[in-house]
């Protein structure tokens, strides 16, 4: 399969770590349409996973990374931090199920957290929250559905979630 278009994969980091601030280039916008429905979705679905893990779910973290000689800066719509078992769940929201989340995970986001924590002490998992879900939706690997985002699982897990 073919990334998005303008997808931009992290490569080989060499640096990474969690920012404490947002990048100096982001400026508020306004939506409309799908993308507007999109984006109160992933509100509610933020609002939602805080209530149900309120000391492990992060929000939104800005990672700052450094890949082939410049630093750049990823946003993962959320890291769930399962403590016990030593994994963090990398949570991807879409309204709509879509191969983007895999690249976004799988090329962006994973790579970078594997620099910001050491591997040896954390396994990495994924889990894209979804309103719709189409199964003839072409994906890189073979997904797993997942009842709850916390559902243990080596596959690439998708949930349902109907806010």
């Amino acid at each position: 399969m073919s990334p998005p278009v303008h997808f931009n994969p992290a490569g080989e980091v060499v640096e990474a770590f969690i920012s404490p601030r947002q990048p100096p280039f982001i400026r508020t916008r306004r939506y409309s349409g799908r993308r507007a429905d999109g984006i109160r979705y992933e509100r509610r679905v933020h609002a939602h996973l805080l209530e149900l893990f309120p000391d492990t779910y992060l929000p939104s973290p800005w990672l700052h990374f450094k890949s082939a000689g410049r630093w750049r800066w990823c946003q993962p719509d959320g890291l769930l931090f399962d403590l016990a078992h030593g994994r963090i769940i990398i949570v991807e929201v879409k309204y709509s199920h879509t191969s983007d989340a895999w690249w976004q995970v799988r090329r962006l986001y994973l790579p970078v957290l594997r620099k910001c924590f050491p591997e040896g002490l954390w396994r990495f998992e994924a889990c894209e929250v979804v309103r719709w879900f189409d199964p003839l939706t072409h994906f890189p690997e073979p997904l797993e559905m997942a009842a709850e985002v916390d559902q243990h699982g080596d596959k690439f897990r998708v949930h349902i979630w109907k806010a």
